[in-house]
């Protein structure tokens, strides 16, 4: 037993190391281009994380992280994989209202589903109701469609017939 517990820490820790050698690749480039061939070969290593050792505390944090890679890179429907996959396996997690939050938000913005989005905006607002993002999320079901020229003539006009003070 020892014997395996330790091939499985040394595993881990040898993947800790090969993730935190691909993130400072990944993110060294700070004019805002992303490595692609770094992304992919980083968003492998997170899923195999999660994959190996899913009962891990950083297992939804990988995850989250190759959704939001995934995303930095355009590859939305893998992004929102990751997501789904930490809404469905890791409820509890402190990433599952984001993942549920981002669903929407992918969808609407980078898929133009607005019906499928819609459908995560509302599961959000149910699911967590008191969550810090809840005011945006309502305001995103509010907009959602409208271009957004409409949106910021609205606003200005709510904040000029407010009484100046």
């Amino acid at each position: 037993v020892c014997v395996l517990h330790s091939s499985c820490s040394d595993t881990r820790e040898k993947l800790l190391s090969e993730i935190n050698a691909k993130e400072k690749v990944l993110f060294e480039n700070k004019e805002g281009h992303i490595n692609t061939t770094a992304a992919r070969e980083t968003i492998v290593l997170y899923r195999y994380f999660a994959e190996k050792f899913p009962n891990d505390t950083l297992a939804a944090d990988y995850l989250f992280k190759a959704g939001d890679v995934s995303s930095g890179i355009g590859s939305f429907d893998n992004a929102l994989e990751y997501f789904r996959i930490i809404t469905d396996k890791y409820p509890n997690s402190s990433r599952a209202a984001y993942s549920l939050f981002l669903q929407g938000y992918l969808n609407e913005n980078n898929k133009g589903d607005t019906t499928l989005a819609r459908k995560f905006y509302e599961q959000f607002i149910s699911k967590y109701p008191d969550h810090e993002m809840v005011q945006s999320v309502k305001f995103s079901l509010a907009n959602m469609g409208k271009p957004a020229d409409e949106i910021v003539k609205e606003f200005k006009e709510q904040n000029d017939s407010l009484p100046v003070k």
